[in-house]
């Protein structure tokens, strides 16, 4: 969503020469129409592919990074006393 959301004002800046709202308004409808189901399966496609890459190094993270990081709250804990007033 975001993808076609940053394509939609990309267009619309790169057209928009008289700044009129109106304008806007026919250059979004413009980008919708012109927005067809190859353009959809593309967005979907990035939309995977940065979602595989993320996954990816997050598995990488927890596999080799995680296991070598040292748990600092079991040396800092302090027990706190809560009295009545």
């Amino acid at each position: 969503m975001e993808l076609v959301w940053a394509a939609l004002k990309d267009y619309i800046r790169k057209n928009n020469v008289r700044f009129r709202l109106n304008d806007v308004y026919n250059l979004a409808a413009e980008f919708i129409a012109g927005f067809d189901e190859d353009a959809a399966k593309n967005a979907i496609q990035h939309a995977r592919q940065v979602e595989h890459t993320f996954r990816t190094g997050d598995r990488f993270v927890e596999e080799n990074v995680e296991p070598y990081l040292k748990d600092t709250d079991s040396d800092t804990e302090v027990e706190l006393d809560i009295e009545d007033e």
